[in-house]
């Protein structure tokens, strides 16, 4: 299974997530980072041997992408291509593709439950030729007909409920903060899940030092 995590977020934890990690989704600058720190953390990602994902949110600085605000569709596909033109030249300019794309926070969340905002993402990834990476769906009778390739992640910090779901952020306990936590979840999933890919989240303390703990094989 592959291990992702989101990077280029500004949180001073880059440097030991890359050499744990195969695939890295590097904020766009609509909730975090500029152009020249993409450029930085894209020369990091290359030097480490790690792919790249584009990671674009809502324009929302101020809570981080995750908060959900309205949009029409082709609003949406507006500010997609703001955020993934700019990672796929800075990628070009340093001799790299992008590997796949990966919606943000409130964005992501609102893909898999919008089907307008699905729309406007796939049209987006359909353009660039990039597969998404979605979460993994609880039961094979909800799936989604994507129409184009995808990666489904399952992710080793946050809560799932009963049937299969993500606990959702606003409610208590939705993100494990204890490091031991999450290693036990991710070598579950590691050993157990169907998905594609597992995430770690960059801005988490301690999913970054439960990812070290796994990488180390402690």
């Amino acid at each position: 299974m592959m291990i992702n995590a989101d990077i280029g977020e500004m949180t001073g934890a880059d440097e030991e997530i890359m050499p744990c990690i195969s695939v890295g989704n590097i904020a766009c600058g609509y909730h975090a980072s500029n152009p020249e720190h993409m450029a930085e953390t894209v020369r990091l990602a290359i030097s480490y041997g790690v792919r790249i994902s584009a990671h674009p949110s809502y324009f929302d600085r101020e809570n981080f992408g995750r908060v959900s605000i309205q949009h029409t569709a082709e609003e949406i596909i507006d500010l997609l291509e703001i955020q993934v033109s700019l990672l796929e030249k800075i990628c070009v300019a340093h001799g790299v593709s992008l590997f796949a794309i990966k919606p943000h926070g409130a964005l992501y969340h609102d893909m898999m439950g919008k089907l307008h905002v699905r729309e406007a993402i796939v049209s987006v990834a359909t353009k660039y030729g990039l597969p998404l990476i979605v979460q993994a769906m609880p039961s094979s009778s909800e799936e989604i007909d994507w129409g184009i390739p995808v990666l489904t992640e399952v992710f080793a910090d946050r809560a799932y409920l009963p049937d299969g779901r993500l606990k959702p952020r606003s409610e208590e306990g939705s993100l494990y903060l204890e490091d031991s936590v999450i290693v036990r979840q991710a070598r579950e999933f590691l050993e157990n899940s169907l998905a594609d890919t597992l995430c770690f989240h960059g801005d988490n303390p301690a999913s970054v030092a439960a990812l070290k703990c796994l990488y180390a094989g402690d």
